[in-house]
């Protein structure tokens, strides 16, 4: 069997919260490895570069347009919208530095107190033309303090020791870990199957079984780990006597592979035992439907056995259509007597032979 059949899913620690689970998940099952540097940085930063470059230029290429067309009026609008809006972005963040967050509230709180000012035309009415650069330039501030001081993000990062992908287990240990998980399958179906006649505890069956899949594999990924720093010291060792110890460390990894076996047969034996239970339970409601079902077929017998009776009126029609044939076969043999009888009458002479 080729790996990518019995390739496992990724296993994620129950211990944390279900949303954070099912996202670690769906970023695990998706196989996009997170793009590095050479230098391994993470390349989100670079990433928050290009953004805040492209946010930046729309915003200057609106303010220029704003400016030529509109003045200093539509100007101070458009760059106070776009420094409102991104200190607001830097506020409900989760990954700002706090120091960038605490001036971009001034900052954000500064805009507020003096957008009045020149709102209500508190202003000259000809103000200095660099007004609206100037909030442009503390939005150019801001963008770039938050590039290079925002933290990276991904909650995955996080958690990336709660998270075991097939990669982080031995290709031969994958059939370990897909046996637990058909059978996590196979009481997850039998659970939808029994629905509210759940006798099996199906809900406290795939607590425990998933806690067993985490156990399972982390027990593997040490394992893997354990094996090739074993596989190392085998190939390097300089002599017999180093190969004697390591023989050891074979042993143990021998021995932890055949105990986690043991638990997984165990697990599949309770998917086998959780299918029987559940066939039986179909067997029981076919079985219970035939039953609950029998009062309408006894019904029906009991009025077709009504039928085996003869009928006084099926009779009274037979004897009428008996009649009716006898009449009918009456006249057939007196039809049939006549033409006998105009069959045997002489044939008239032929014209020409008469007098002859």
């Amino acid at each position: 069997m080729s790996e990518d059949v019995i390739r496992p899913r990724p296993v994620i620690d129950t211990a944390l919260p279900d949303d954070v689970r099912e996202e670690l998940y769906r970023q695990a099952a998706g196989q996009e490895p997170r793009r590095t540097r050479d230098n391994g940085a993470p390349t989100s930063r670079a990433l928050r570069l290009r953004e805040g470059g492209v946010q930046l230029f729309g915003v200057a290429f609106t303010l220029v347009l704003a400016l030529l067309t509109a003045g200093w009026y539509l100007g101070m609008v458009i760059a106070s919208i776009g420094l409102v809006a991104y200190v607001g972005a830097l506020l409900v963040r989760r990954n700002t530095d706090p120091v960038v967050r605490a001036a971009g509230g001034v900052v954000g709180a500064g805009t507020f107190a003096t957008a009045p000012l020149w709102l209500f035309d508190l202003l000259p009415q000809d103000p200095p033309g660099g007004v609206p650069w100037l909030l442009f330039a503390l939005l150019v501030g801001m963008v770039t303090a938050d590039t290079l001081t925002s933290r990276d993000d991904p909650d995955d990062e996080d958690h990336r020791d709660r998270l075991v992908t097939p990669e982080d287990v031995s290709a031969a240990d994958h059939e370990l870990l897909v046996a637990v998980q058909r059978t996590i399958d196979q009481v997850t179906d039998a659970r939808v199957e029994l629905g509210s006649s759940d006798t099996l505890d199906t809900a406290r069956g795939l607590a425990v079984l998933r806690e067993e899949e985490w156990r399972i594999a982390s027990l593997l990924t040490r394992q893997r780990e354990l094996r090739r720093g074993f596989l190392r010291r085998w190939q390097q060792a300089s002599s017999p006597r180093v190969l004697d110890v390591l023989r050891h460390q074979r042993a143990h990894l021998v021995a932890a592979r055949e105990h986690v076996r043991d638990r997984v047969d165990q697990i599949v034996e309770y998917g086998r035992l959780v299918e029987e239970s559940v066939l039986a339970h179909r067997e029981w409601e076919q079985c219970q439907e035939a039953l609950d079902a029998m009062d309408a077929y006894a019904a029906l017998r009991a009025e077709a056995s009504l039928m085996s009776v003869p009928s006084s009126e099926v009779r009274d029609l037979s004897g009428t259509a008996e009649a009716a044939r006898r009449v009918r076969d009456d006249s057939v043999t007196r039809v049939l007597a006549a033409v006998s009888d105009l069959a045997e009458l002489p044939e008239p002479a032929e014209d020409g032979r008469a007098g002859r």
